[in-house]
Protein backbone atom coordinates (compact mmCIF):
# COMPACT_ATOMS: atom_id res chain seq x y z
CA UNK A 1 0.00 0.00 0.00
CA UNK A 2 2.91 2.49 1.03
CA UNK A 3 4.54 1.85 -2.76
CA UNK A 4 1.29 2.64 -4.29
CA UNK A 5 0.65 5.90 -2.55
CA UNK A 6 4.55 7.01 -3.44
CA UNK A 7 4.25 6.36 -6.91
CA UNK A 8 1.58 9.67 -7.79
CA UNK A 9 4.84 11.42 -5.82
CA UNK A 10 7.16 10.10 -7.83
CA UNK A 11 5.27 10.70 -11.24
CA UNK A 12 4.95 14.33 -10.29
CA UNK A 13 8.33 14.78 -9.12
CA UNK A 14 9.49 13.74 -13.07
CA UNK A 15 7.43 17.23 -14.16
CA UNK A 16 9.76 19.60 -13.76
CA UNK A 17 12.43 17.69 -15.35
CA UNK A 18 10.05 17.85 -18.97
CA UNK A 19 9.81 21.64 -18.17
CA UNK A 20 13.28 21.95 -18.15
CA UNK A 21 13.97 20.17 -21.35
CA UNK A 22 11.75 22.48 -23.23
CA UNK A 23 14.44 25.78 -22.60
CA UNK A 24 17.45 26.54 -23.42
CA UNK A 25 20.45 27.14 -20.75
CA UNK A 26 21.83 29.49 -23.27
CA UNK A 27 22.22 33.24 -22.07
CA UNK A 28 23.38 36.16 -23.34
CA UNK A 29 27.08 36.54 -23.77
CA UNK A 30 27.86 32.78 -24.09
CA UNK A 31 29.52 31.52 -26.96
CA UNK A 32 28.21 29.72 -29.39
CA UNK A 33 29.84 27.24 -31.83
CA UNK A 34 28.96 26.77 -35.39
CA UNK A 35 30.50 26.52 -38.62
CA UNK A 36 33.91 25.12 -40.33
CA UNK A 37 36.89 26.68 -38.83
CA UNK A 38 39.40 28.15 -41.44
CA UNK A 39 42.83 29.06 -40.12
CA UNK A 40 43.21 31.06 -43.54
CA UNK A 41 40.61 33.48 -42.71
CA UNK A 42 41.03 33.50 -39.25
CA UNK A 43 37.65 31.60 -38.65
CA UNK A 44 36.86 30.59 -35.18
CA UNK A 45 33.24 29.32 -35.46
CA UNK A 46 32.82 31.42 -32.12
CA UNK A 47 29.43 33.16 -31.86
CA UNK A 48 28.64 35.82 -29.50
CA UNK A 49 24.91 35.43 -28.43
CA UNK A 50 23.60 38.68 -28.81
CA UNK A 51 19.94 37.60 -28.24
CA UNK A 52 19.60 34.34 -26.47
CA UNK A 53 15.37 35.12 -27.11
CA UNK A 54 14.80 37.29 -30.10
CA UNK A 55 16.85 37.62 -33.90
CA UNK A 56 17.51 40.85 -35.17
CA UNK A 57 14.16 41.29 -36.73
CA UNK A 58 12.54 40.85 -33.31
CA UNK A 59 11.53 37.32 -33.75
CA UNK A 60 11.51 34.19 -31.87
CA UNK A 61 15.16 33.09 -32.08
CA UNK A 62 19.03 33.56 -30.90
CA UNK A 63 21.22 36.48 -32.74
CA UNK A 64 24.47 35.85 -32.83
CA UNK A 65 28.09 37.69 -33.76
CA UNK A 66 31.11 36.07 -34.46
CA UNK A 67 33.78 37.14 -31.71
CA UNK A 68 36.44 37.39 -33.90
CA UNK A 69 37.48 39.06 -36.88
CA UNK A 70 37.23 36.86 -40.52
CA UNK A 71 39.46 37.81 -43.61
CA UNK A 72 38.70 37.07 -47.30
CA UNK A 73 41.09 33.89 -47.23
CA UNK A 74 43.90 35.78 -45.37
CA UNK A 75 43.73 39.31 -46.88
CA UNK A 76 41.61 42.55 -46.03
CA UNK A 77 38.15 42.53 -47.03
CA UNK A 78 36.85 45.89 -49.50
CA UNK A 79 33.03 46.69 -48.52
CA UNK A 80 33.31 47.57 -52.75
CA UNK A 81 36.13 46.72 -55.02
CA UNK A 82 35.47 49.09 -57.91
CA UNK A 83 37.71 51.94 -57.55
CA UNK A 84 35.01 54.63 -58.26
CA UNK A 85 31.57 52.81 -57.07
CA UNK A 86 28.45 54.67 -57.55
CA UNK A 87 26.62 53.34 -54.91
CA UNK A 88 27.36 52.51 -51.12
CA UNK A 89 24.69 50.54 -50.42
CA UNK A 90 24.64 47.19 -48.57
CA UNK A 91 22.51 45.21 -51.57
CA UNK A 92 24.83 44.96 -54.41
CA UNK A 93 28.14 45.04 -52.79
CA UNK A 94 31.10 43.04 -52.69
CA UNK A 95 30.53 42.49 -48.67
CA UNK A 96 27.15 41.09 -49.58
CA UNK A 97 28.69 38.84 -51.44
CA UNK A 98 31.51 37.76 -49.53
CA UNK A 99 28.53 36.61 -47.03
CA UNK A 100 27.09 34.74 -49.13
CA UNK A 101 30.27 32.83 -50.27
CA UNK A 102 31.58 32.10 -46.96
CA UNK A 103 27.77 30.54 -45.76
CA UNK A 104 27.90 28.54 -48.39
CA UNK A 105 31.71 26.64 -47.65
CA UNK A 106 31.57 27.08 -43.97
CA UNK A 107 28.46 25.06 -42.90
CA UNK A 108 27.77 21.99 -43.11
CA UNK A 109 24.01 21.35 -44.00
CA UNK A 110 23.07 20.46 -41.12
CA UNK A 111 23.82 23.63 -39.69
CA UNK A 112 22.44 25.80 -42.21
CA UNK A 113 18.80 23.68 -41.28
CA UNK A 114 19.28 26.12 -37.94
CA UNK A 115 20.03 29.32 -39.48
CA UNK A 116 16.93 31.96 -40.44
CA UNK A 117 17.50 33.56 -43.62
CA UNK A 118 16.99 37.38 -42.73
CA UNK A 119 14.54 40.22 -44.01
CA UNK A 120 15.05 43.75 -42.73
CA UNK A 121 15.18 47.27 -43.86
CA UNK A 122 17.40 49.34 -41.91
CA UNK A 123 15.97 53.04 -41.05
CA UNK A 124 18.54 55.85 -41.24
CA UNK A 125 20.49 56.21 -37.62
CA UNK A 126 22.32 58.92 -36.17
CA UNK A 127 25.53 58.81 -33.71
CA UNK A 128 27.91 61.45 -32.54
CA UNK A 129 31.04 60.94 -33.65
CA UNK A 130 34.01 59.56 -31.35
CA UNK A 131 36.79 61.54 -29.85
CA UNK A 132 34.94 61.81 -26.07
CA UNK A 133 33.28 64.42 -27.34
CA UNK A 134 29.61 64.50 -26.11
CA UNK A 135 28.18 66.75 -28.05
CA UNK A 136 30.12 66.87 -31.24
CA UNK A 137 29.11 66.39 -34.74
CA UNK A 138 26.72 63.13 -35.91
CA UNK A 139 27.96 60.54 -38.19
CA UNK A 140 24.31 59.95 -40.48
CA UNK A 141 23.41 57.33 -41.97
CA UNK A 142 20.78 56.78 -44.52
CA UNK A 143 18.03 54.11 -44.61
CA UNK A 144 17.91 51.04 -47.11
CA UNK A 145 14.90 49.12 -47.80
CA UNK A 146 15.29 45.07 -48.37
CA UNK A 147 18.56 46.06 -46.58
CA UNK A 148 18.73 42.17 -45.76
CA UNK A 149 16.50 40.24 -48.18
CA UNK A 150 16.87 36.79 -47.24
CA UNK A 151 20.89 37.06 -46.25
CA UNK A 152 21.53 33.94 -43.87
CA UNK A 153 25.26 35.34 -43.27
CA UNK A 154 25.95 39.34 -42.65
CA UNK A 155 26.84 42.37 -41.55
CA UNK A 156 25.69 44.65 -38.63
CA UNK A 157 24.05 47.86 -39.26
CA UNK A 158 25.28 50.84 -37.32
CA UNK A 159 22.69 50.80 -35.15
CA UNK A 160 22.78 47.18 -33.61
CA UNK A 161 26.54 47.42 -33.38
CA UNK A 162 25.88 50.39 -30.71
CA UNK A 163 22.63 48.75 -29.30
CA UNK A 164 22.44 48.49 -25.14
CA UNK A 165 20.49 45.66 -25.38
CA UNK A 166 23.45 43.68 -27.28
CA UNK A 167 26.22 44.65 -24.89
CA UNK A 168 27.64 46.68 -27.56
CA UNK A 169 26.81 50.64 -26.08
CA UNK A 170 30.35 51.27 -25.56
CA UNK A 171 33.75 51.20 -27.38
CA UNK A 172 35.64 48.84 -25.26
CA UNK A 173 32.65 46.47 -26.12
CA UNK A 174 32.83 46.74 -30.29
CA UNK A 175 36.46 45.67 -30.22
CA UNK A 176 36.89 42.43 -32.07
CA UNK A 177 40.37 40.81 -32.56
CA UNK A 178 41.95 39.59 -35.91
CA UNK A 179 44.56 37.49 -34.98
CA UNK A 180 46.30 38.57 -32.44
CA UNK A 181 45.53 42.45 -32.73
CA UNK A 182 42.48 44.42 -32.38
CA UNK A 183 41.42 45.40 -36.19
CA UNK A 184 39.00 46.93 -37.95
CA UNK A 185 35.35 46.02 -39.78
CA UNK A 186 32.50 46.90 -41.84
CA UNK A 187 29.21 47.66 -40.95
CA UNK A 188 26.78 47.69 -43.32
CA UNK A 189 25.30 50.74 -43.15
CA UNK A 190 25.28 53.47 -46.05
CA UNK A 191 26.64 56.77 -45.20
CA UNK A 192 24.16 59.86 -46.29
CA UNK A 193 25.48 61.80 -49.66
CA UNK A 194 27.82 64.22 -47.81
CA UNK A 195 30.23 61.38 -48.39
CA UNK A 196 28.40 59.38 -51.09
CA UNK A 197 31.12 55.92 -51.17
CA UNK A 198 31.83 55.83 -47.56
CA UNK A 199 29.62 52.78 -45.03
CA UNK A 200 29.57 52.17 -41.39
CA UNK A 201 32.85 51.21 -39.85
CA UNK A 202 34.23 49.87 -36.33
CA UNK A 203 37.67 51.02 -36.33
CA UNK A 204 40.47 48.97 -34.43
CA UNK A 205 39.57 50.87 -30.75
CA UNK A 206 35.85 50.50 -31.25
CA UNK A 207 34.90 53.99 -32.23
CA UNK A 208 31.51 54.09 -35.01
CA UNK A 209 32.27 56.23 -37.66
CA UNK A 210 32.38 55.78 -41.82
CA UNK A 211 35.32 54.98 -43.66
CA UNK A 212 35.99 54.39 -47.38
CA UNK A 213 34.02 51.33 -48.85
CA UNK A 214 36.83 50.33 -51.84
CA UNK A 215 39.93 50.70 -48.94
CA UNK A 216 41.25 47.53 -47.51
CA UNK A 217 43.64 49.71 -45.04
CA UNK A 218 43.05 52.11 -42.47
CA UNK A 219 45.08 55.35 -42.53
CA UNK A 220 47.96 52.49 -43.08
CA UNK A 221 47.50 51.23 -39.36
CA UNK A 222 45.66 48.25 -40.06
CA UNK A 223 43.31 46.04 -42.63
CA UNK A 224 39.77 46.36 -42.80
CA UNK A 225 37.45 42.93 -42.46
CA UNK A 226 34.61 41.13 -41.80
CA UNK A 227 31.95 40.27 -38.40
CA UNK A 228 29.68 38.78 -39.76
CA UNK A 229 26.08 37.75 -37.85
CA UNK A 230 23.06 35.55 -38.47
CA UNK A 231 19.78 34.71 -36.83
CA UNK A 232 19.15 30.90 -35.74
CA UNK A 233 16.26 29.03 -34.46
CA UNK A 234 16.16 29.04 -30.70
CA UNK A 235 17.20 25.51 -29.34
CA UNK A 236 15.61 23.02 -26.54
CA UNK A 237 17.83 22.16 -24.35
CA UNK A 238 18.41 18.04 -25.85
CA UNK A 239 19.63 20.24 -29.03
CA UNK A 240 22.58 22.19 -27.42
CA UNK A 241 25.39 20.73 -25.44
CA UNK A 242 27.76 22.22 -23.08
CA UNK A 243 31.76 22.04 -23.83
CA UNK A 244 32.88 24.22 -21.56
CA UNK A 245 32.07 27.39 -19.15
CA UNK A 246 29.65 29.26 -20.83
CA UNK A 247 30.43 27.82 -24.13
CA UNK A 248 27.80 25.49 -26.21
CA UNK A 249 27.62 24.45 -29.73
CA UNK A 250 24.57 21.81 -31.41
CA UNK A 251 24.39 18.20 -30.60
CA UNK A 252 25.33 17.27 -33.66
CA UNK A 253 27.97 19.10 -33.68
CA UNK A 254 29.30 17.86 -30.34
CA UNK A 255 32.26 15.76 -31.32
CA UNK A 256 33.34 18.83 -33.48
CA UNK A 257 34.47 21.45 -30.94
CA UNK A 258 36.33 22.25 -27.86
CA UNK A 259 36.57 24.58 -25.48
CA UNK A 260 39.19 27.11 -26.21
CA UNK A 261 40.11 30.34 -23.74
CA UNK A 262 38.90 33.74 -24.97
CA UNK A 263 40.75 35.32 -27.23
CA UNK A 264 43.80 36.97 -26.32
CA UNK A 265 44.90 40.10 -28.21
CA UNK A 266 46.45 43.73 -28.39
CA UNK A 267 44.60 46.47 -28.94
CA UNK A 268 46.14 48.63 -30.99
CA UNK A 269 47.18 52.07 -30.07
CA UNK A 270 44.80 54.90 -31.55
CA UNK A 271 47.49 58.17 -31.37
CA UNK A 272 48.63 57.49 -34.76
CA UNK A 273 45.37 57.61 -36.26
CA UNK A 274 43.94 59.97 -34.12
CA UNK A 275 47.03 62.26 -35.64
CA UNK A 276 45.54 61.52 -39.05
CA UNK A 277 41.95 62.51 -38.43
CA UNK A 278 43.37 65.53 -36.78
CA UNK A 279 45.43 66.59 -39.70
CA UNK A 280 42.62 65.75 -41.90
CA UNK A 281 40.54 67.91 -39.53
CA UNK A 282 42.93 70.74 -39.41
CA UNK A 283 43.25 70.48 -43.58
CA UNK A 284 39.68 70.58 -43.95
CA UNK A 285 38.96 73.88 -41.32
CA UNK A 286 42.32 75.63 -43.47
CA UNK A 287 40.31 74.98 -46.64
CA UNK A 288 37.03 76.16 -45.07
CA UNK A 289 39.03 79.59 -43.67
CA UNK A 290 41.65 79.64 -46.73
CA UNK A 291 40.73 77.71 -49.91
CA UNK A 292 37.38 78.11 -50.15
CA UNK A 293 37.07 82.22 -50.13
CA UNK A 294 40.16 82.18 -52.75
CA UNK A 295 37.79 79.78 -54.83
CA UNK A 296 35.16 82.34 -54.72
CA UNK A 297 37.11 85.67 -55.06
CA UNK A 298 38.69 83.60 -58.36
CA UNK A 299 34.86 82.53 -59.81
CA UNK A 300 34.07 86.32 -59.28
CA UNK A 301 37.03 87.54 -60.76
CA UNK A 302 36.17 84.93 -63.33
CA UNK A 303 32.37 85.93 -64.13
CA UNK A 304 33.04 89.90 -64.20
CA UNK A 305 35.95 89.45 -66.80
CA UNK A 306 33.72 86.92 -68.77
CA UNK A 307 30.67 89.54 -68.29
CA UNK A 308 33.18 92.39 -69.41
CA UNK A 309 33.91 91.03 -72.20
CA UNK A 310 30.85 90.58 -73.40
Amino acid sequence: MKSLITIPFLLLSLIPSFNLASETTLKKGDIFYLGITDDKSRFTARFKVLDNEKTSTGEEGMFLLSETLVSDNGKALKFRTENKPTSNMYQDSNAKKWCESFYDTHFSDEEKEWIIPTYKSDESFSIHAPFGVEKGPYVDFKPEENALDGDHLFFLSAEEICTEKYGLAKEEDRIAPYHKESEGYWLRSPHIDTFPNDVGFIFFNGWLMDFIQNSDNVFFTGGTYARPGLNIKKPNAEDIVSIGENQYCLTIDKDKYQASEPPKFKVKNPLPMTIVVLVLFLALIGFILVGLPIIIVKAVKKKKLKKAQQ
